[in-house]
Formats: structure tokens, C-alpha cells, sequence
């Protein structure tokens, strides 16, 4: 499977689940984003080297290249 830019999530888990893919480069977090879902993505994927910012109205967390979190 070829991998993709960008995919769009609406729930937590549908993110954490593309992002453990592998076939994604970034996510953008498309729900109304609580702050404590807010702090659990940064606490789970940011402390590993993800990168969340603002676009728009919603949030886009980027994968570099490192190996995925266990979750």
C-alpha cells in the first residue's frame, strides 16, 4: 500500500490508529479536540517525536521518521 500525506480522524482512537499505521504522514485531529484529549495525544505521541500544530480550525499531528510508540 502506498503511503499518503495526510488523513483525517474524527475520534482519538481512529488518529492513534492511523498513526500506528504507518501509511500516513500527518493526521489531522477533525473532532471538537477536548483539552484532555488535547494533552493525551501530546503525552503519547509528541514524548516520542510527533509534531502537533494548529491549521485552520483543527490541529495536524506530523510523524517524522521514528519508530512508533507502543500505545
Amino acid at each position: 500500500m502506498k503511503s499518503q500525506t495526510q488523513s483525517t480522524a474524527g475520534s482519538y482512537g481512529e488518529a492513534c490508529e492511523l498513526l500506528r499505521s504507518g501509511y500516513v504522514k500527518s493526521v489531522r485531529l477533525d473532532w471538537n479536540l477536548g483539552t484532555d484529549e488535547f494533552f493525551r495525544i501530546a503525552s503519547d505521541w509528541c514524548d516520542a517525536g510527533a509534531k502537533i500544530k494548529k491549521e485552520g480550525d483543527n490541529f495536524v499531528i506530523s510523524l517524522k521518521g521514528f519508530p512508533i510508540p507502543r500505545q
